[in-house]
């Protein structure tokens, strides 16, 4: 089966696909077939994104000079890189993985001033130098790895200033690690495994208080390996296969000056290095032991751009005053605060008493910093001593869509259809971005409404990702849920109570369970449902028949008669996506880029639909065409 992707301006799908405005399009919104050879589309086009393709990449793409996306990974497509695409002076994220190209980076192509998010070409025959790809300052993450590319590491990658995941590995590497990768302060990860590398590695690099993997293994280092930061929490598989390695302390064989030499590396210079190393140290102790007596913010994942220590937090929050408490959880309390320049804040105080708090903040914030979308809570700073550890995130006024869905002293909910659609659609943008565009895969694991803020513009944010799973590759595959089910009651996937994986299908089954909510306003955990009964079965056995029984009555209040076609259809359609994300078995759910092309498709036609186009009143016959839990295997779209 095909997997769509809903891109606004540029579609290209199954290798035959160009869509852009002005063309004719079919009812899937895609163009009569244009072979792929022959692209050459207006400037208007913003994205590519294939599947199954084969040839060369077409040397028209270059016609595209406000081209953003081009992700054509996992195809067959040969030959070379052409060197057309340098003139994308726009494009943001480039993946090219998974293909069978060849040759070397054309010279001049990759120097793109505007390419911020990841350059992927990984898994290719492409070979020669790196030195294309260290022209792009702006990059956050380079894979590389799988190749056949040769030479030395290039000390200009340290230009690469923004870069958080550098993968180098499977290629034919020689030479030294350079020093000058100390200047990434950004870097998060970074593997140099399977080449050739030799000589020492550089200390310098354990003053990257950023990283946090590594992985030197199966290359020709010698010498000792540092112990300071990453390195001091790495085993010892990051650095087997590099025989001339020494360190006890990680299980490597003993570091003596009798048995260990360095190669061509001189008392002369190892001396200065012990004593810079040790007054280093040193010195590193001094502050922490400095910082922690006076509670101030040591700022152990440095995230936010600012530090605000402990004093300033009291300030702000009047001393952590009661009436300043916006809510307590099992992690803690949150209050609200102001800095001294006026920035409204919320406070995220952890309980330390609770042994698993610890790991959870660890987690969240390893997630929130890695993260860059308007859908997804940002994070302002950390606080973080021996005893007090807190997370600085802005102020959300209109609180969480818990309690817009249900105000208290039971008022009705104000939010209207055009609104609700728009929260959904923005939700799950943000929940496609962490599965599938963040260069590190992220499975938030409990998607609810209480775990969405809305900001003063009423824009959604995803927030508390406290039990999140984040992947690297394949390392999350041996988890599951088998020993510690979490999540919350009613949005937990089916399968995880049965012990199944951990995917970003459970949170696409939350998402559903949330479409449903938002739409009928009733908890997934209402009275109601007892006996095995569920939103979801609730929500189809109604379905189509007695729709205006499952939605919210808000919805159908003061709605013109002329309208009533056009709002049944729409919730109709809605309840749909929410039904097919909630499916049983998870391979029959979508993926979360399908579920924002279904409801951008929802809100363009009938948010978007002018007010004279008049629906048929009797909207019966769509009712019956619109598939319910007997009919949605016919929609070819909903499988992955």
């Amino acid at each position: 089966m095909k997997e769509d992707y809903f891109l606004p301006v540029f579609y290209v799908s199954g290798g035959k696909f160009c869509s852009g405005e002005g063309e004719d399009e079919d009812e899937d919104g895609l163009s009569p077939a244009l072979p792929f050879i022959g692209v050459a589309c207006s400037t208007r086009h913003q994205r590519v994104v294939s599947l199954n393709l084969t040839g060369k990449i077409p040397e028209s793409l270059g016609d595209l000079p406000q081209l953003r996306y081009l992700v054509l990974h996992h195809n067959q497509l040969s030959g070379k890189i052409p060197a057309s695409l340098g003139r994308c002076i726009t494009l943001e994220k480039l993946d090219l993985a998974h293909n069978k190209l060849e040759g070397n980076l054309p010279h001049g192509w990759a120097s793109f001033p505007n390419l911020q998010f990841y350059f992927n070409i990984s898994s290719n025959f492409l070979q020669g130098s790196l030195l294309e790809v260290s022209k792009m300052v702006m990059v956050q993450a380079i894979d590389v790895s799988h190749n056949n590319f040769s030479g030395e590491i290039l000390a200009p990658l340290s230009n690469c200033i923004e870069l958080q995941y550098l993968n180098l590995s499977w290629n034919s590497f020689d030479g030294a690690i350079p020093a000058s990768l100390k200047k990434l302060k950004n870097l998060q990860d970074i593997d140099l495994s399977n080449n050739n590398l030799s000589g020492a590695i550089p200390m310098d690099l354990q003053e990257m208080i950023m990283l946090q993997h590594i992985n030197l293994s199966s290359n020709k280092l010698i010498g000792e390996v540092p112990k300071g930061g990453a390195f001091g929490v790495v085993d010892e598989s990051a650095f087997l296969g590099n025989v001339g390695l020494c360190g006890s302390w990680i299980k490597l064989p003993s570091c003596s000056s009798s048995k260990h030499k360095q190669g061509s590396i001189s008392k002369k210079v190892i001396l200065p290095i012990v004593i810079g190393t040790t007054i280093f140290i040193m010195s590193f102790i001094l502050v922490i032991f400095y910082m922690r007596h006076k509670k101030e913010n040591t700022l152990e994942l440095n995230i936010g751009p600012r530090i605000i220590s402990f004093d300033e937090l009291v300030d702000a929050t009047g001393g952590f005053d009661q009436t300043n408490l916006l809510g307590v959880g099992s992690f803690g309390s949150v209050y609200r605060g102001i800095l001294n320049d006026g920035t409204n804040i919320a406070v995220k105080v952890l309980n330390l008493e609770d042994e698993n708090v610890l790991q959870s903040f660890n987690r969240e914030c390893n997630v929130l910093k890695r993260v860059r979308h308007r859908n997804v809570i940002k994070i302002i700073s950390t606080c973080s001593t021996s005893d007090f550890k807190a997370l600085i995130l802005p102020f959300m006024s209109n609180g969480s869509l818990e309690r817009l869905l249900y105000p208290e002293g039971g008022d009705e909910c104000r939010l209207k259809l055009n609104d609700r659609l728009r929260i959904a659609k923005e939700i799950a943008q943000g929940m496609e971005y962490l599965h599938h565009h963040c260069f590190v895969q992220v499975i938030h694991c409990d998607l609810k409404p209480n775990n969405v803020l809305l900001g003063d513009d009423v824009t959604p944010c995803i927030a508390d990702f406290g039990i999140a799973k984040i992947i690297f590759g394949n390392s999350i595959d041996s988890l599951t849920f088998t020993s510690s089910l979490k999540g919350s009651i009613g949005y937990i996937a089916p399968e995880y109570g049965m012990g199944g994986n951990i995917s970003t299908k459970g949170d696409v089954y939350s998402y559903g369970i949330l479409l449903l909510e938002l739409l009928t306003r009733r908890r997934p955990t209402d009275d109601i449902f007892v006996e095995g009964i569920t939103l979801s079965k609730w929500a189809s056995m109604n379905f189509p028949s007695r729709l205006t029984e499952v939605v919210d009555k808000n919805l159908l209040i003061n709605v013109k008669e002329n309208d009533i076609p056009l709002v049944l259809e729409c919730l109709a359609q809605s309840i749909q996506v929410g039904l097919i994300c909630t499916r049983e078995l998870p391979q029959q759910c979508p993926n979360m880029m399908e579920v924002v092309k279904r409801l951008e498709k929802i809100s363009s036609s009938f948010l978007g639909t002018p007010r004279d186009f008049q629906f048929p009143i009797d909207i019966s016959p769509f009712l019956e065409s619109t598939s319910g839990p007997k009919n949605t295997t016919g929609d070819s779209s909903s499988t992955s």
